[in-house]
């Protein structure tokens, strides 16, 4: 549902440079596609905060009403403004999904699992991205003047459905432990039942002692002391990541039409590069937890930057073939890597009763950027001409690269409460995190 309704825009914005059927000014044009992220800053720190606090279930099978709510109400805008407001509020639910789903699964995969529980919510995120283009293709071919709207109406749809799917959901045991909301036992089975070894659960169950002096949902203690430096680790490299990725992400359909495509055909050339997105994230769900994170995010930071080189080429030399071949590994390599990478640090750095205040966190300061991305295209093109653009991005993409080795920890293998007890040191010029004495 995030990977849909934030993509969808895309077929938006497509029609609209095309047909005019709004006024619209580069500022609006920014503004339709970032507000969204805006609406996600408030609804990742506010639910992240309350699901520490309160508890996972209940917010992770109610927040997709903002989905089914401001979706319909979004396919029903009678000006671009009222467009803008409706993503903003829309984005309050694609913040609160940043927020709890993952850490939700995360929570119970067993530590050999946890990379590829996440690398498959994050697959799922590039088949709604795909979804979105292939319904915005067949509503093109029908109606193009009235395509955005059906494309954009059917995500308040499949969230009705998704309510539906998530109803008996039970509490995360482990948040359940740790704050004595829930018997040992009834937690303990769904642990085992998830393939948790026994080292593992009476991790767990030991974990509510060592959590006592910290205050759930606070997001104070993400700048203290030790998780801190977690904190500026997991910003950083996930707000490298989405400068790039959604300043490229949320105007592709263009991309793909300065490369020489024209019509409704660059919609579906649009959704290609999801399909090649989901096995990249395919890839990282069978690789996390054998090659790790680190590898795999320094892998794909350099794979990105590769990208940008090609891209300027083919642009400036107009080579279709090659731009087309560096928006694959744009995707492919961004999606093994960083695209999967930087949102499971933001969760595993850090403690039960802080998880989901973490990620939530990091979600907003990243939509922050994300919305800052809304206006990469437009405006640097503008300024300093397409080129431009994609050297920036290679600039950005290995000086993620460089901040990936010199500061980024591995997590395979440790469980959730391990990584919690170890501290986060530099040791020979490496980032790792050590035992306590």
């Amino acid at each position: 549902m995030d990977g849909y309704n934030i993509s969808v825009i895309s077929m938006f914005t497509f029609v609209l440079v095309s047909t005019g059927f709004f006024r619209y000014s580069g500022l609006l044009l920014g503004l339709t596609s970032g507000s969204v992220f805006l609406g996600a800053i408030i609804g990742a720190v506010l639910f992240g905060h309350y699901a520490d606090r309160l508890g996972r279930r209940l917010i992770y099978i109610l927040y997709p009403l903002f989905f089914v709510a401001f979706g319909a109400l979004s396919a029903l805008a009678t000006s671009i403004t009222q467009l803008i407001v409706f993503r903003f509020f829309l984005g309050w639910g694609a913040g609160a999904d940043y927020a709890l789903s993952p850490v939700y699964a995360s929570e119970i995969y067993p530590a050999r699992e946890r990379g590829k529980g996440y690398g498959w919510i994050f697959a799922f995120w590039n088949l709604g991205a795909l979804s979105s283009f292939i319904v915005g293709y067949v509503s093109y071919l029908c109606c193009p003047a009235k395509s955005w709207r059906i494309a954009v109406g059917a995500g308040a749809v499949l969230a009705v459905a998704l309510i539906f799917l998530r109803r008996r959901a039970p509490e995360s045991p482990r948040w359940s432990i740790v704050e004595g909301r829930s018997g040992h036992e009834e937690a303990s089975r769904i642990l085992y039942n998830a393939g948790l070894s026994d080292d593992e659960v009476r991790g767990i169950l030991e974990e509510r002692k060592r959590q006592e002096g910290i205050t759930a949902g606070s997001l104070s203690e993400l700048f203290k002391g030790e998780w801190g430096k977690r904190t500026a680790v997991a910003w950083a490299q996930w707000i490298l990541y989405d400068i790039g990725d959604y300043g490229v992400g949320l105007y592709v359909p263009l991309v793909v039409a300065l490369l020489g495509m024209t019509g409704g055909v660059t919609l579906l050339a649009s959704a290609t590069w999801y399909a090649i997105g989901f096995l990249g994230a395919y890839g990282a769900a069978q690789l996390n937890d054998k090659l790790g994170r680190r590898k795999l995010q320094l892998m794909g930071f350099v794979g990105m930057a590769l990208a940008t080189v090609l891209l300027t080429l083919a642009l400036g030399l107009s080579l279709m073939p090659l731009g087309l071949l560096a928006l694959a590994l744009w995707y492919g390599l961004g999606n093994l890597g960083p695209g999967n990478t930087s949102g499971l640090y933001a969760i595993e750095l850090f403690p039960t009763k802080l998880r989901s205040t973490s990620m939530g966190s990091a979600t907003a300061i990243t939509r922050f950027v994300s919305f800052l991305s809304a206006f990469e295209f437009p405006y640097i093109t503008l300024i300093l001409g397409k080129l431009a653009f994609f050297e920036v991005l290679f600039v950005v993409m290995l000086f993620a690269a460089a901040f990936t080795f010199f500061f980024t920890p591995e997590t395979k293998g440790l469980s959730l409460e391990q990584i919690a007890t170890y501290r986060y040191r530099i040791v020979g010029g490496r980032p790792k995190l050590v035992p306590p004495e």
